[in-house]
């Protein structure tokens, strides 16, 4: 997927979400389709962003969490896309100020 979208983007996001221990992040895909065609970015959520989130008597596995949060993870995700926010390695990254903040 481009940097930049042709025409009025459209943000899908998939079922599924995995914890990646190596960057402790749950990450799962949005499928991002414009004028030119469509493409996978994988989203990713921090850890600290979902413990920042909730007090501490409700914090369990990461992956819990992520499906309580999921609807604030996934718009701030697709706020983040459509400002063209990418991280280096053109993932998005959904950090504990942009859940909390």
């Amino acid at each position: 997927m481009p940097v930049a979208f042709k025409g009025e983007p459209s943000v899908v996001f998939r079922r599924g979400a995995k914890w990646n221990h190596d960057l402790a992040t749950v990450d799962f895909m949005a499928e991002v389709s414009d004028n030119e065609g469509q493409g996978l970015i994988v989203c990713r959520v921090a850890r600290e962003a979902l413990d920042d989130r909730l007090p501490s008597a409700e914090r369990v596995d990461p992956l819990t969490l992520f499906k309580r949060l999921k609807g604030e993870v996934r718009a701030v995700a697709e706020n983040k896309l459509m400002a063209l926010d990418f991280e280096p390695d053109g993932s998005i990254l959904v950090r504990s100020e942009d859940l909390n903040g």
